[in-house]
């Protein structure tokens, strides 16, 4: 493991310490737990809104009368490098 230091807040060590007294865990296990709960929610949800994309690619594809739509439909296709 790594060492990394970080600085919390009066109100966030107070209910950290008094949460690591309640469960009966240490403080650095309980921040490590914390961190993988938070970068996997990142995970899903970066996922989640992937798939999300990748399901109404093609919405607008033959539409005409979308006007400054369409200039947003260039964009996501270039960021995302989707055909069509």
């Amino acid at each position: 493991m790594l060492k990394v230091q970080v600085f919390l807040r009066e109100d966030q060590k107070a209910a950290l310490k008094a949460l690591s007294v309640r469960l009966g865990q240490k403080q650095s296990d309980l921040i490590r737990r914390s961190i993988d709960k938070f970068l996997e929610e990142g995970a899903r949800n970066d996922k989640n809104w992937r798939q999300a994309a990748a399901q109404i690619a093609g919405l607008w594809r033959g539409r005409d009368d979308l006007g400054a739509a369409s200039d947003f439909r260039q964009s996501v296709k270039r960021r995302f490098n989707a055909g069509g």
